[in-house]
């Protein structure tokens, strides 16, 4: 008789994450980013039945808990131990995986969609086919900033989302291919960034949609590329990413209306793509070392 096929699951619907998981998380689905997915849990001690993600899956341990778990890769048993520094867990897409753990466990699960990864696989190294390598429980310090940073996001759901989202996604993905993948050989560099024409019709498009939740995907349509092509000129012809970019602009045009009109603080963090205001003070002080109304004060 043949072996059973693993349960095939999509983190995406909540039905099926409580097919694996016995509580419900708190998920990105609804914040409309762009080929990848964040969820929030806090799950009791477990062992989960074996099955496959429909995406590439990274998990994001506690690193302040000391647990010790128990993972299989296609029928390949290992026992790990997360804390101490070892808190990264990658599960390809479509690779068969069972884990149990000994506790209540935080931790933040982090899904990519693997077209994403292939078209920057395609884009840096010319393949169309690329897979990655599972891992258990390691050290992997950009992964849990990433994980944090967008989990983070998630939680507050509040400046900059998408944006947030789709750079953070571009950077992951390249940090897979280099280092988690298949692939051996040097991501290939593009260099000489955007034409004149190119980086005109971006930066005008940026500055006529500052108060919209802007996306790297819509930028990057306005000059017929892929978001990670253009994310990759962009930065090699302005010297930062298209995200860090929107954010100095829109701050820019915070400070013009601080100067020329009597808004408050709340109408002009709306007008120039903030959510709400403490989101707004936040950046406007990281960039320019006071508050918005300090601003005003010292004009």
């Amino acid at each position: 008789m043949s072996e059973a096929l693993p349960l095939t699951v999509d983190f995406t619907q909540e039905e099926e994450v409580l097919e694996v998981l016995p509580r419900p998380a708190l998920r990105s689905a609804n914040l409309g980013w762009d080929g990848i997915y964040v969820q929030q849990h806090q799950q009791p001690a477990w062992e989960t039945p074996e099955y496959a993600h429909t995406r590439h899956m990274l998990l994001v341990h506690n690193p302040n808990l000391m647990i010790q778990a128990e993972r299989r890769f296609d029928g390949r048993r290992q026992q790990e131990q997360f804390g101490g520094g070892k808190n990264i867990v990658i599960v390809p897409a479509m690779v068969g995986h069972q884990a149990n753990w000994n506790q209540e466990s935080p931790f933040t699960l982090l899904f990519l969609e693997p077209s994403r990864l292939l078209q920057v696989a395609y884009e840096s190294i010319t393949v169309e086919r690329v897979e990655l390598i599972p891992q258990h429980a390691m050290h992997d310090p950009l992964v849990e900033q990433i994980g944090r940073s967008l989990a983070t996001e998630l939680e507050t759901n509040q400046f900059s989302s998408r944006l947030f989202a789709d750079s953070l996604a571009n950077a992951l993905s390249i940090h897979l291919l280099r280092h988690y993948s298949n692939w051996q050989r040097p991501l290939r560099e593009d260099v000489g960034g955007l034409s004149q024409r190119e980086l005109k019709h971006a930066i005008e498009y940026i500055n006529d949609n500052l108060s919209e939740d802007l996306t790297v995907s819509a930028i990057a349509n306005e000059l017929e590329m892929s978001q990670y092509y253009f994310s990759r000129l962009f930065k090699q012809s302005v010297g930062v990413s298209p995200y860090q970019y929107v954010v100095q602009q829109r701050i820019e045009r915070a400070k013009y209306l601080l100067r020329t009109t009597t808004l408050s603080v709340a109408a002009i963090a709306s007008q120039v793509g903030f959510s709400n205001q403490n989101q707004f003070t936040i950046q406007f002080r990281r960039l320019t070392g006071t508050s918005p109304s300090g601003y005003r004060k010292q004009l």
